[in-house]
């Protein structure tokens, strides 16, 4: 089993609160630099722990996430670490120019020497109020956009493209890949649509936070549409995303945890957002859900996210967490983050990826793929 590190970079800065969209006012450039240094620190010592690529993902308006372009932060990274394997999970396509989007991949798996691997996403609620994409159209025109992209990439002759949400008259990318067609391409499970559609293309298949039996239940999908398209997903085509943190005992990580009062997962990066963005996060969240443009989405009665239990506790403890839900889903990529929603502190996260290098990855490393045995 492969382990990789998940690094959204967090801002250091004091006062930036939990407001979403955050104001530019209370941004410190001087603290950006150091989250960007403590980024690259921590993405040292996550390889010198063993991990076994580098990955980072697209973000708006968010101090909790200070990457809103992660193909640039991918090119310093790769050029930093040059035999890391850095993966882009991911783009949100639905909000971007699909040509243009595999130029900029082109270039960075050269500049990466194929070391990259990527993920077309549809992004979450509130990325849907920053370009003002239309999130009824989104599913369709997110599988559009995936498949226009794996054209560029393919089609070795300038061609043209009459979709119905994108229309190119001349494609020709260039530079071509270093990968051969092209860079492998996430996209996520998280929905059974998605599920279904990465198995009838080829692509690979990421969960992020859910709970093992939902995944599972998605994941059999996809391995339906998979051998009805004529091939067979191994493990290595399924990756899962969780937070992580690791220290000597239980206790130690509940009482990080308590004082971080990160006990609201993912919602926690938009718990200071105002009644009127939230209600129309929750009607975007519904719309991405399939929901019909007319019906009206009251927050409160939105059935919560079925997450999984995060990865924290001492060594014994996240393993036997990792192990369950190995056993049910049987991935082969686990990717990780220590800071998604609130940071912990710097020497926290240091000391965290040294106890994991030395207690978690050697167990991970030892597993086949091909075995779904103990992990203990």
């Amino acid at each position: 089993m492969k382990i990789e590190f998940f690094h959204t970079m967090n801002y250091w800065g004091p006062n930036h609160g939990d407001s979403w969209p955050a104001p530019p006012r209370i941004c410190d450039t001087e603290w950006v630099s150091a989250t960007y240094g403590h980024g690259f620190t921590e993405c040292a010592a996550a390889l010198d722990a063993g991990f076994d690529s580098l990955n980072f993902a697209e973000h708006h308006y968010s101090p909790k996430q200070l990457t809103p372009n992660p193909i640039i932060f991918a090119a310093v990274a790769g050029q930093r670490f040059p035999g890391a394997q850095i993966g882009v999970f991911g783009t949100d396509l639905p909000l971007n120019n699909p040509v243009r989007i595999a130029e900029e991949y082109s270039m960075l798996d050269n500049l990466l020497d194929g070391r990259l691997r990527i993920g077309m996403l549809r992004g979450t609620p509130n990325e849907y109020l920053t370009y003002g994409s239309n999130p009824w159209e989104s599913r369709e025109r997110y599988e559009e956009g995936t498949l226009l992209l794996k054209a560029c990439f393919t089609e070795p002759e300038p061609f043209g493209w009459e979709g119905r949400y994108y229309r190119f008259r001349n494609i020709a990318v260039w530079p071509r890949r270093v990968q051969d067609p092209h860079p492998r391409i996430l996209v996520s499970g998280n929905s059974k649509d998605g599920a279904i559609f990465a198995g009838r293309h080829g692509l690979d298949l990421g969960f992020s936070y859910m709970a093992a039996e939902k995944c599972a239940e998605h994941a059999e999908l996809y391995r339906q549409s998979a051998a009805e398209a004529g091939w067979q997903p191994t493990a290595d085509n399924l990756q899962y995303r969780h937070f992580m943190y690791v220290t000597p005992t239980d206790e130690e990580a509940e009482e990080t945890m308590k004082s971080l009062g990160s006990g609201g997962g993912l919602m926690s990066l938009f718990k200071g957002a105002t009644p009127d963005i939230m209600m129309t996060m929750a009607q975007i969240g519904a719309a991405l859900g399939g929901v019909p443009k007319h019906v009206k989405i009251d927050p409160s009665m939105a059935p919560p996210m079925s997450m999984g239990p995060p990865l924290y506790g001492s060594p014994e403890t996240v393993l036997a967490r990792i192990e369950a839900i190995h056993d049910v889903l049987g991935f082969g990529r686990l990717e990780v983050s220590l800071g998604t929603v609130n940071p912990l502190p710097h020497d926290a996260m240091l000391s965290s990826l040294k106890l994991i290098g030395e207690e978690i990855i050697p167990v991970l490393h030892s597993q086949a793929e091909s075995t779904a045995g103990a992990l203990r």
